[in-house]
């Protein structure tokens, strides 16, 4: 009988451990925190959307400069409201943000194509696509 206890007590041990160390199926399963950023940031890395300052000229995008140009479009694409009661009793709605934010790429002859974009996504497609040889295209 005292054998039977004794692995019971192993058991219920083991048991209490794999509980322990299990986490809840309420705990939010977070994939890597800015995947989206750094992927849409590695789209438009070696793009050749920024005219160099010296020569006038097309060069590639850092990869820097595509995580900069990413925070930018995204802080300019996220609209948040707070609201606020005034004096006279009316609820006044405070707006950040954009609904729209303007993109411009430009192309090898010196035209630039712009395109209205309502998040990231579409802004980083519109940037990473090949410029048009043909202003008129």
């Amino acid at each position: 009988m005292k054998k039977r206890t004794w692995i019971h007590g192993i058991a219920l041990g083991v048991g209490l451990a794999a509980l322990l160390t299990m986490r809840g199926g309420d705990t939010p399963v977070r994939a890597q925190t800015n995947d989206r950023s750094e992927d849409a940031a590695l789209t438009l890395a070696g793009r050749k959307i920024r005219i160099d300052a010296e020569t006038g000229r097309l060069r590639n995008l850092s990869e820097q400069e595509a995580r900069e140009l990413i925070s930018t479009l995204t802080a300019m694409t996220t609209r948040s409201e707070s609201e606020a009661t005034g004096g006279s009793g009316a609820t006044l709605v405070q707006m950040n943000g954009f609904d729209h934010v303007l993109v411009g790429r430009p192309n090898e002859d010196g035209s630039v194509d712009v395109q209205c974009v309502a998040n990231v996504d579409d802004a980083v497609s519109f940037l990473a696509q090949t410029p048009k040889s043909n202003p008129k295209e």
